[in-house]
Order: C-alpha cells, then structure tokens, then sequence
C-alpha cells in the first residue's frame, strides 16, 4: 500500500468548500509543524490568520516521517565546535534540546494525542571509528550541557537490539517518539479552535510584495496580508522559488511491517528505542506506536524512485538487521520530503519581506513547531523570538534553481561511501 501506515489512524481530509477572507493579518503557505504552530501563535496574540495548503492539510512530511523526537542537529556538537567554535555551538545544541522540551510540553499542554512515548534513542554506530567518535561526543555532551547519554558497548547491544550489526551505540534518554500524522492532526485541531482559518486544497501560485502589504494569490482568489509566512520545507516551488533556491527537497522511503505482535517486537527492541545509525543510508527504524509492527525507513535513494523498487531495497536492509523477518510481510511503503540546506542547519528570519521557518535536515518533528512558534514571536516584536540560528547564513546554492538534479549522483556517492565503510 502507498498510503503512509501513519494515516490509517489520522486519514487525511477530503477537500472541502473554502471562502477566504479578502484580508488577514498573516498568511501562512504549508499546513505542517511550523506553519501550523506559527499560526496558533499568532491567533492566541489576536492576530487574524489564514494557512494554505496545496493538497489536504498535513499532506507533507508532518505527516509522513519516523515521528523521532530527539534534541540534534544533522551536524554533531563536534562538528559545530570545529565550524562555529564552542560557545556557539553549545547554543546551538542548546536551541535543539529547547525544541525537544518545547514539543513535549506543547503535546502535553494542548492535550494532544500524539502517541507521545519517551522510551529514548539508541544510535548504532556502523564501525569501530564511529563507535570511538561517539564516545568522545559522548563526554562533551554530558560535560558541556548536562546531557542524558550513555555509552553502550558492542557486548551490551544485545540489551537494545537483536541485531549484530553495530558495533556499540549511544542511548539518548531524552529522546522518544509521536505518532506524526496525530501529531499534525491534533495540532490542526488546535489551531483552528484558536481561530486559525486553514484552507486545504488552496494552493498559492503568485506572491506580489506592496509596499505596506502583500497579495497572496491562490486558485481560490487573493488575500491581502500584513505578513506572510513560508512553511513549505521539502515541498518548495513555484511562488516560494527564492526559498526553495536555498533547500534540496530528498525523499526518504519507509516501509511498515504486517502486525507481527507485541512480544516478537519486544524481543527484536527490548526497550522499545527509536533506533538511527551512522551509515550514510541512515536507516531509521521503531516499533510502531502500539508496539505491534516495525517500521523502517533510510536513504534507499536519494532521487524519487519507484515505490515498489524502495520497498524492496528497505526490505532487504530491515532483513539483515534482523534475518527472523524475511519471511515477514511489508503492509506499506510510502515517501516524504526532507529539506537539506547548505548550512546542515534550519533558517529562520525575513527574506524579500517574507518570514520563513525551512530546513529541518531531517530533524523536524521537534525542531518545526518550535521554530514555528519563535518565528511567529519574532513578528509579534516579542524577544523570545530569539534563536541560535537567526545568525546562521540561509544561502542559495550556486547553480541550483530547485530543482535537484544532481540527486541520483549523490546517491551514488553515498553508497560508494559505505561500501568503502564496509557495507
């Protein structure tokens, strides 16, 4: 089935008959973690607010992820010491533990059932040199921020997964998981009992910048607004061109197991972890929020590729994890779009008068309604709309005009990567 496991329990919206007001105070383009937050932000400030959407709100990759809740960046605290230097990078790492904490309470707070589950991350590490890096990451991260994150050597791994794949591991006990498609669907609740107008199956085709106002155009007429936000992440295009200049759209593939029961799940994952790892296929895999199946995704290209041909390629990486489930059936298969951008690290802030909240690299469950949240306090004038990453330089990539087409070499490279690695 090419439908996401995840709408099984949150189907998404038919279109609906939508009357759009001529004015607004914000506009808001994409109906997803940032967009969404941003605008129930703005609506409990008083601010009148509309959000379009192309497709049924949520279409995206809200709704499509791991549903991986965690504190990181793509880039490790080491990695940022060596790019920014110490300071900022413990800002930085400090910002994404504040998102991670930030999107517990806001599940907890507005009652939203997200299938919240704390059970943690364990990340394999593929090679002894990972496993050595982790370690020293390890002690800088407890060290430096307090940090709940423990060392897991290769003889222990057996306490975390039924799996001789990894060499040793870190749990991250902070960590945890959603049902991501509840999680949007709960969000969308609340934000229109908070007076926010969502428009599913509007898509913007034209934005014209006035000089004390901005038109945005839709299929279904035009609204004028005061502000205007960019929530559209790995759907970029079209009217939001500069933005998407400076993202590169990837899919990302996952597959769900048929139910094959709480205890054989249990006994594959004992403590019921969110799981990632070091390859550059960068598997990701979980027990599914009722603990019942497991559902996998990663890198099984980095170009859109036949859904059927992903599955098998998922299916053939989740088998030798775990060999007791070849004969297994796979109940779907489905894709979604991260957006990559040239920093590794998301932008917030104002650009040709319009405010976005982009790049998630792969980390956007905890870290969009977080910015969301900050983006929308930024033009309330509040000073809690301050981030770590204002500073953080959104740029175009050269020669690039959104359209990716330099993918499939990439996965090349990145296979040829682990292969040298050894897989």
């Amino acid at each position: 089935m090419s439908k996401p496991f995840w709408w099984e329990a949150a189907p998404r919206e038919s279109e609906q008959e939508v009357n759009l007001p001529a004015t607004a105070d914000c506009v808001v383009v994409g109906a997803g973690y940032a967009g969404l937050n941003a605008a129930l932000t703005l609506a409990r400030a008083g601010r009148s607010v509309v959000v379009c959407e192309a497709g049924p709100p949520g279409f995206g990759a809200s709704s499509r992820s791991g549903g991986m809740i965690g504190h990181g960046h793509r880039l490790s605290y080491s990695n940022l010491i060596a790019l920014y230097g110490a300071a900022k990078a413990k800002t930085l790492i400090g910002e994404g533990m504040a998102s991670l904490d930030y999107v517990k309470q806001l599940i907890n707070s507005e009652g939203i059932d997200a299938r919240l589950s704390a059970v943690g991350r364990l990340r394999g590490a593929w090679t002894q040199a990972d496993y050595d890096t982790m370690g020293r990451e390890a002690e800088l991260l407890r060290r430096d921020l307090g940090l709940p994150v423990d060392v897991v050597q290769k003889s222990d791994m057996h306490k975390e997964i039924a799996s001789d794949s990894y060499q040793g591991g870190l749990v991250f006990h902070s960590h945890g998981g959603v049902h991501p498609a509840l999680f949007q669907q709960g969000l969308l609740g609340v934000a229109c009992s908070a007076g926010v107008e969502v428009a599913g199956f509007t898509p913007v085709t034209r934005i014209d910048r006035q000089i004390d106002h901005t038109l945005v155009h839709t299929q279904r007429g035009s609204i004028k607004a005061r502000d205007v936000i960019v929530a559209t992440n790995g759907y970029s295009a079209g009217p939001v061109l500069d933005f998407a200049r400076r993202l590169v759209p990837m899919p990302s593939f996952l597959i769900a197991t048929e139910e094959i029961g709480e205890n054989r799940v249990r006994d594959l994952i004992p403590n019921l972890r969110m799981i990632v790892e070091t390859r550059e296929k960068h598997l990701y895999y979980r027990p599914s929020p009722d603990g019942k199946r497991i559902i996998l995704g990663g890198r099984a290209a980095l170009h859109p590729i036949e859904l059927e041909e992903a599955k098998v390629r998922l299916k053939k990486e989740l088998v030798a994890l775990f060999p007791s489930l070849a004969q297994t059936e796979i109940s779907h298969v489905w894709t979604g779009n991260i957006a990559m951008t040239r920093s590794d690290l998301p932008g917030i802030g104002k650009l040709g008068g319009l405010w976005y909240a982009l790049g998630c690299n792969g980390s956007g469950v905890a870290l969009m309604p977080y910015l969301g949240h900050k983006l929308a306090l930024k033009i309330l004038g509040d000073k809690e709309g301050v981030t770590a990453f204002d500073d953080i330089p959104f740029k175009a990539i050269p020669f690039y005009d959104g359209r990716p087409w330099f993918l499939p070499l990439m996965t090349a490279w990145y296979r040829g990567r682990d292969w040298l690695r050894g897989n």
